[in-house]
């Protein structure tokens, strides 16, 4: 999967384009992160005042290194007319052996509410299901992001647990939710 993984580009309903995300997207990915900062800082743990353009440079530098390691995939969410970057969404901390993986996805500010999120989340978890065969895809998201939670339940998602202090979010201790999505085919073997 690798090998090809540059010139892997998924549709997301007839909107969105799922493109693998690299370097070239740095100045686009650190706009959005920018426009994004206030709803950022409360929902995502990477996020932090002082980010910065090299902050996304390294970023996706790091990424591409986990990606050639099978233990990333990242991909930027597109729109189809106007190759904005809208988001990003994919699937990391990739567990091989045993065929896991965790589900993120989130949307730049202005194009909130369009369905992106929940395109581009369906989209990568058929990959992830199908095409690297992992059987358990998480998303964990913050007791207090209705949006992601519903992102997680439209994708059909199951909510399995609330788990008390999970994340730092703007330095606040918060509780999360962990979801999961299975691979159905692999049930029937146990």
């Amino acid at each position: 999967m690798t090998n090809d993984y540059r010139s892997l580009v998924l549709a997301a309903g007839e909107k969105y384009r799922l493109v693998p995300i690299d370097v070239s997207f740095t100045e686009a990915l650190f706009e959005a992160v920018h426009e994004s900062r206030g709803e950022l800082m409360h929902f995502v743990s990477w996020y932090y005042p002082e980010y910065s353009i090299e902050d996304a440079r390294r970023w996706l530098q790091a990424r591409e290194r986990e990606r050639s390691e099978c233990r990333a995939y990242d991909f930027a969410i597109t729109d189809v007319q106007t190759g904005e970057l809208v988001g990003g969404c994919g699937i990391d901390r990739i567990q091989t052996k045993d065929r896991q993986g965790n589900l993120y996805y989130w949307v730049r500010t202005s194009r909130k509410n369009e369905g992106a999120a929940t395109a581009a989340a369906a989209a990568v978890a058929s990959f992830g299901l199908t095409s690297l065969h992992l059987i358990r895809l998480e998303i964990v998201v913050a007791e207090t992001n209705f949006v992601a939670q519903s992102v997680a339940e439209k994708i059909g998602a199951s909510r399995e647990i609330r788990l008390p202090n999970r994340l730092i979010l703007g330095g606040q201790i918060q509780h999360a939710y962990l979801f999961s999505l299975l691979d159905r085919t692999t049930e029937s073997k146990r």
